[in-house]
């Protein structure tokens, strides 16, 4: 899944109530970890220096927003 498409699930999560946000959250935040699974497995598989560095962005990138959703979803579950 592409992070814009992330993007777009989270918007919406937004504009709910904060029950139907904490699910949406949950469902995003798993999506994100599958992604990162799948990115670990093509960077092992990655043959050029040049592909491995994108990937290896591409997984920053995608901890770093995995990391604020769970930020968010602690915050709404009331815990620190």
């Amino acid at each position: 899944m592409k992070s814009s498409k992330i993007v777009k699930y989270l918007q919406d999560a937004l504009g709910q109530d904060n029950s139907k946000k904490k699910g949406a959250i949950k469902k995003i935040i798993d999506k994100m970890k599958k992604k990162d699974h799948r990115l670990k497995e093509k960077l092992a598989s990655a043959k050029s220096d040049k592909d491995k560095s994108a990937i290896k962005a591409k997984i920053e990138v995608n901890r770093a927003h995995r990391k604020k959703g769970v930020k968010a979803y602690r915050k709404l579950s009331g815990k620190s």
